[in-house]
């Protein structure tokens, strides 16, 4: 069991490690709140909620005072704990994944990542939160960069995909995402799953190498960019590239080769389009929440998509990210996947700017690379513009930034 289980920063944890943390832990919480998201923390105390079958609430470490608050979770809470009354002793991995996978009553409940509102709770069942995952021989000996919030859905699939085939999970969040070449190296990562963000935020670090152990990259917690998938092809030559669709209302869904969804056979009922395009999800697929609304037995997932065949699907954008200018409604992932094609624009956000005569006017705020005139770059990706898109879907106004605001999964705020 000498196998490592995470790679934390400057910390190695074995399989052993694990197993000898969970007889150790002879207390409980409820929450769980790690003040630095400690990715160790949260999910030594996932393995452990799931041995003995308690309900546990993920909360984001940086969850402020008032946010708990408005989410109905009182401070004071946090630090509640209780003894287990039977302990037990594991002494090997294979009995531990037979324990925990034997979880019919256990529940995790985690929240929204709160970009359109206050963060929503949702509880999932185990078999709700390892529907997708895939075990066997094929997959004992992938190592996955872990590029997500352990708080959140995303980061939630890739731990369970990973543990459930008692994979190895190497860190490459936040800090650690400019040591990903580094991490990559030293540790024969096999498999990444991140944002289209990340992404394009980790390229410049990769840049003019090759990565031979990369066999399989995932995009997910946003819409994919079809820009980026040449580039990343280029660094990783062995690789094949995936979309996955997933929620935290749903959990993981749908899997695309590039923008071209399949809707599985085994839920094509309980998936459909509505009058207005947007897509609706049967509620038997759901985790529980009090905040969701139904339309009959169906939950509308607010995503706008278009179908293409009985089966298959594209995913356009978020119902609440459409802008309206001048009557016109403009999709801001439509505008910034093409102009990050102009040279010198490294990555850009799309976002809204009130307007007397149009109601709202686009605003791109650019990251530009070294070496390009302010003015000159501007020209460049008004006339870019000018020629890929309609004129309503070009930015009026263009600021270059030092970086794109990320919300706590990853995702670029527009707001």
């Amino acid at each position: 069991m000498n196998k490592i289980f995470l790679v934390y920063k400057q910390m190695e944890v074995t399989y052993e490690n694990l197993i000898n943390d969970i007889n150790a832990k002879e207390t409980y919480q409820h929450y769980i709140f790690v003040n630095d998201n400690n990715p160790y923390s949260i999910f030594l105390s996932i393995i452990h909620s799931l041995l003995y079958k308690y309900p546990i609430e993920i909360l984001d470490g940086d969850f402020s005072d008032i946010e708990l608050e408005e989410i109905g979770v009182n401070k004071t809470a946090l630090s509640d704990s209780k003894s287990i009354e039977r302990l037990l002793t594991i002494n090997d991995f294979n009995v531990l994944l037979d324990k925990i996978s034997e979880n019919e009553d256990w529940s995790l409940s985690l929240y929204t990542s709160g970009t359109t509102g206050r963060p929503k709770k949702v509880t999932h069942t185990f078999q709700s939160l390892t529907r997708n995952v895939k075990t066997g021989d094929k997959f004992s000996d992938n190592i996955w960069a872990f590029a997500y919030n352990p708080t959140h859905i995303a980061g939630l699939q890739v731990f369970f995909q990973s543990l459930m085939n008692q994979n190895t999970i190497v860190y490459a969040f936040n800090d650690q995402l400019t040591n990903l070449s580094n991490l990559i190296e030293e540790y024969n990562i096999t498999n990444i799953s991140a944002t289209s963000t990340y992404y394009r935020n980790v390229l410049p670090y990769l840049k003019d190498r090759e990565y031979d152990s990369i066999k399989r990259i995932t995009f997910g917690g946003e819409k994919y960019d079809p820009s980026i998938e040449d580039k990343l092809k280029t660094i990783f030559p062995n690789v094949k590239i995936r979309n996955i669709y997933a929620s935290t209302e749903a959990g993981s869904l749908f899997v695309a080769k590039g923008e071209k969804f399949i809707v599985p056979h085994t839920i094509k009922g309980l998936v459909k389009i509505n009058e207005n395009n947007e897509l609706l999800i049967h509620q038997s697929l759901l985790g529980k929440s009090n905040s969701f609304t139904f339309e009959g037995n169906w939950f509308n997932t607010g995503d706008l998509v278009e179908f293409i065949d009985n089966i298959h699907f594209k995913f356009i954008s978020r119902n609440s990210d459409m802008i309206n200018v001048g009557g016109y409604k403009v999709n801001p992932l439509e505008v910034e996947n093409t102009l990050i094609n102009v040279e010198g624009v490294i990555d850009l956000v799309v976002k809204s700017k009130k307007n007397k005569v149009t109601g709202e006017i686009l605003v791109a705020d650019v990251v530009k690379g070294d070496n390009y005139n302010d003015m000159e770059l501007k020209k460049s990706i008004k006339q870019y513009g000018a020629k890929h898109l309609q004129e309503w879907k070009i930015p009026r106004i263009i600021k270059f930034v030092n970086e794109i605001p990320k919300s706590r999964t990853g995702k670029k705020v527009r707001k």
